[in-house]
């Protein structure tokens, strides 16, 4: 029986690149796909550009009409994975361009590690970066970002994620895992980092994840996102960066804190014990908090990551 593979995009007044993105979609290698899009109320030319593709494209492109609007991308998106029923699923942005082995290759990862669909398993790869024009900037966005080009052991997915949702690819198990409770879920939102960041540390902790060395996918940089993509050793970036730290590490806490009370069962006595006490590192004194992290693995990447994330927490 043929897998039912499932691209969700997401969009809003994402009309500049829009066309280019779905093109690059369609021209994949690998065919046996259906892409659902779902748009959040946009008010520019993206309602028509949709409509003109499901016209053209009927047996690739479904148009979702979700509910209500969602207001962001992570429950957007989520909306969407809950709503659409298949087999495996993968997340487009609307600014970028997949390469054309881009489903071909997260796919054939997807297979050499998980023949009977069982286990919860996520794959991701690289991205290359460019600007609004579509000229190469950086051939690794991992690179670029200072981030580790392989997987991580899950209590790092706490506190970072190297795992974009555009390059990912994962299997029901792992949306099942991950919706168990969608109400909950939903109520509780705005503890949930992103969309993708939920789906990297519920696979850490209860599955597998897969690391594909291959840029798969061209992620555009421009004014709406640029701050997503910038040079730790840039000193701008790393003064702003060093600024958030404090929110970033409370958000991390508060997350944990949620991610135990939503897979309590689920969850080893050991691991629950850790990710508890982590979720109230700040109340511990600086050097007790130290230890604790260092030990348990949830260290950032980076040396100017690690000395910010040891002086602001």
């Amino acid at each position: 029986m043929q897998r039912k593979i499932a691209i969700l995009l997401a969009t809003f007044n994402g009309s500049a690149y829009l066309r280019e993105l779905i093109h690059s979609i369609l021209a994949q290698k690998e065919s046996a796909f259906t892409l659902y899009i779902s748009d959040d109320d946009s008010s520019d030319d993206t309602p028509k550009i949709l409509e003109e593709f499901a016209k053209n494209f009927p047996e690739k492109i479904i148009l979702l009409h979700l509910e209500k609007r969602s207001g962001g991308a992570c429950a957007h998106f989520l909306q969407m994975l809950a709503y659409v029923d298949a087999d495996i699923y993968l997340f487009a942005d609307q600014d970028d361009i997949w390469e054309e082995n881009h489903l071909q290759k997260l796919l054939a990862a997807y297979e050499e590690n998980n023949a009977k669909n069982l286990q919860p398993l996520l794959v991701f790869s690289d991205m290359s970066v460019i600007d609004a024009s579509g000229n190469l900037l950086a051939p690794s966005f991992l690179k670029l970002e200072k981030l580790p080009q392989k997987v991580l052991p899950p209590h790092f997915y706490f506190v970072q994620n190297n795992i974009s949702g555009c390059v990912m690819l994962f299997n029901a198990a792992l949306k099942n895992l991950a919706l168990h409770d969608e109400k909950k879920l939903t109520e509780n939102l705005s503890l949930v980092p992103m969309h993708d960041a939920f789906l990297a540390v519920t696979a850490a902790e209860f599955g597998k994840i897969i690391f594909v060395h291959s840029p798969l996918l061209k992620y555009r940089k421009h004014a709406k996102n640029s701050l997503g993509v910038q040079a730790v050793t840039q000193v701008s970036h790393i003064a702003e960066r060093f600024q958030k730290q404090r929110s970033d590490f409370l958000r991390a806490e508060n997350f944990a804190a949620f991610f135990v009370e939503y897979f309590e069962k689920k969850l080893p006595e050991k691991e629950r014990r850790i990710l508890e006490k982590f979720s109230k590192i700040s109340s511990q004194k600086k050097i007790l908090r130290w230890k604790f992290l260092a030990q348990n693995g949830f260290l950032k990447a980076g040396i100017f990551r690690r000395i910010a994330q040891l002086i602001r927490w």
